[in-house]
């Protein structure tokens, strides 16, 4: 899904490499299919099974051009969350509980994530896992409502969603993710606790710089030719992140610098659109809090 402040690309399900862990498969002609996509294109799932929302979705390439908002932190038009910068991070991890969407008849996104890469101005790349929690917008008589799913993303690569009879995800439920290299590949793993698990190693097209991690509430980008801007923000409440990790230290390690990103619809961060709290424990657990669309 992206970086921090100026975006391009048009996504919709892509194409990888990975390995389903599941212990049961449809049968007869869906089976077929099923098995022919594995073998050709990866672990993608049929796309009849996959939201509205994530096959319209735009890639929010928007990289951090330095701003800075009240109080010194980073503001961004489209994160929230933090972001730990180092010579070289190549392993992230970290949880979070799955919110519920409030949904009003517009058509929102917010996404949650984990990645590697993508706040620095130079970074070429972007290595995530997350979910979503989108609101589809009314349509007649008929009331737009939530949509959660899975998915993960090589940008500059397309976003990739996850089957939502394979992999559903729902409110409430415990997300874990990680984004690890291996080579020149990147392994990125998700699982939903007690539900399901989903793992994938990913070589990416163009040589990635490590050069930071992050634990992301997201506005994804929307494209008209060369204009991007973030869409309407999903009314998530507050999303509790947990066991935010480089490697095998806690972000509050006295060893990193973790810096807090407000998401605000200004440079200056006076109109918020989501909060993020201090780091609350000591094992890297904060909150980011909806504020506005």
């Amino acid at each position: 899904m992206g970086g921090f402040w100026q975006g391009s690309c048009v996504r919709g399900p892509g194409a990888g490499t990975g390995m389903i862990h599941t212990t049961r498969w449809t049968r007869g002609a869906l089976c077929g299919v099923l098995l022919a996509l594995v073998g050709t294109l990866g672990a993608l799932a049929p796309t009849s099974t996959v939201p509205a929302s994530a096959a319209a979705r735009t890639s929010a390439r928007d990289v951090f051009s330095g701003s800075t908002g009240k109080n010194g932190l980073d503001v961004s038009p489209n994160w929230a969350g933090y972001v730990v910068t180092g010579a070289s991070v190549t392993t992230v991890s970290g949880g979070w509980i799955q919110p519920t969407a409030t949904c009003a008849g517009k058509a929102t996104q917010s996404a949650f994530w984990v990645g590697i890469d993508g706040f620095a101005t130079t970074d070429p790349t972007v290595q995530q896992v997350g979910t979503d929690a989108d609101c589809t917008k009314k349509t007649h008589k008929i009331a737009g409502g939530p949509s959660y799913y899975a998915w993960y993303e090589m940008y500059p690569g397309p976003l990739v969603p996850l089957s939502t009879s394979l992999y559903p995800v729902a409110p409430g439920d415990q997300l874990s993710a990680s984004v690890t290299q291996e080579g020149a590949s990147y392994k990125l793993d998700i699982t939903d606790a007690g539900r399901w698990s989903y793992s994938t190693l990913q070589t990416p097209t163009t040589v990635p710089l490590d050069a930071s991690g992050e634990w992301i509430v997201e506005a994804p980008t929307s494209c008209k030719a060369t204009k991007c801007t973030p869409v309407p923000l999903t009314d998530f409440g507050t999303v509790d992140f947990t066991s935010a990790s480089v490697g095998d230290l806690a972000i509050t390690n006295s060893g990193l610098s973790p810096a807090k990103i407000e998401m605000a619809k200004n440079k200056k961060g006076t109109v918020l659109k989501a909060s993020t709290s201090a780091l609350t424990t000591t094992a890297g657990g904060f909150d980011v809090t909806w504020v506005g669309s």
